[in-house]
C-alpha cells in the first residue's frame, strides 16, 4: 500500500477521533512510524478497520498501532461467515478447499486443492491466499530471477573451447 492511500485511512480516523500530533512536523514523524508498521496491511482490511474503529473505539484519543491491527483482524475475521451445523457447502464440505485429479502430461495423476468458489469460507480462504501472495510475490521474483541467470549462466559454452 502506497503512503497516500494509508494517508487518506489516517485522515479518516483523525476527523473521527484526536489528531494524530499537534504539531504538524510531530504528526509526519508519528505518520511514518504508523505506516511502517502498518504499511503490509491489505488495503481493503485496513478500510474495513477504519470504519470498525469508527464505529466502536471508545476512547477519545487517535489509536494506538496495536488497536488498530486488532481492528484488521476483526475486520479479517468478519469476512469469514461461520455456516450453521449442517448447512455446510456440498462442494467442499464447509473447509474452504475443493480437491480435484489432475493427469499431468506425463500421464500421472495427482490431486489439486484450490479455493471453493460456491461458499463465503472459500472466497475468505482465497482472499487469505492473495493476501499472503503479495507479501511474499517479491521474494518469490527474486528468487526466479536468479534460477534464470543461473540457468543462462550456466548454459554458456567454456571460454576454452574458443
Amino acid at each position: 500500500m502506497d503512503m497516500k492511500i494509508f494517508e487518506k485511512h489516517i485522515i479518516k480516523l483523525e476527523r473521527a477521533f484526536k489528531p494524530l500530533a499537534s504539531k504538524e512536523n510531530e504528526r509526519d514523524g508519528k505518520l511514518k512510524v504508523y505506516y511502517e508498521r502498518l504499511k503490509d496491511a491489505d488495503e481493503y482490511l485496513l478500510g474495513k478497520a477504519v470504519e470498525l474503529l469508527q464505529e466502536t473505539y471508545t476512547y477519545k484519543s487517535f489509536p494506538l498501532i496495536s488497536e488498530i491491527f486488532s481492528a484488521i483482524g476483526a475486520a479479517r475475521d468478519s469476512m469469514i461467515v461461520q455456516d450453521s451445523p449442517g448447512s455446510e457447502c456440498g462442494k467442499c464440505q464447509g473447509t474452504g478447499w475443493v480437491i480435484r485429479d489432475y493427469i499431468d502430461e506425463f500421464g500421472l495423476g495427482n490431486n489439486i486443492a484450490s479455493p471453493c468458489k460456491h461458499c463465503s469460507t472459500g472466497r475468505a480462504v482465497k482472499k487469505a491466499c492473495a493476501i499472503k501472495d503479495k507479501q511474499i510475490g517479491k521474494r518469490r521474483a527474486l528468487r526466479k530471477t536468479q534460477i534464470v541467470i543461473k540457468e543462462v549462466v550456466d548454459s554458456l559454452p567454456d571460454e576454452k573451447l574458443f
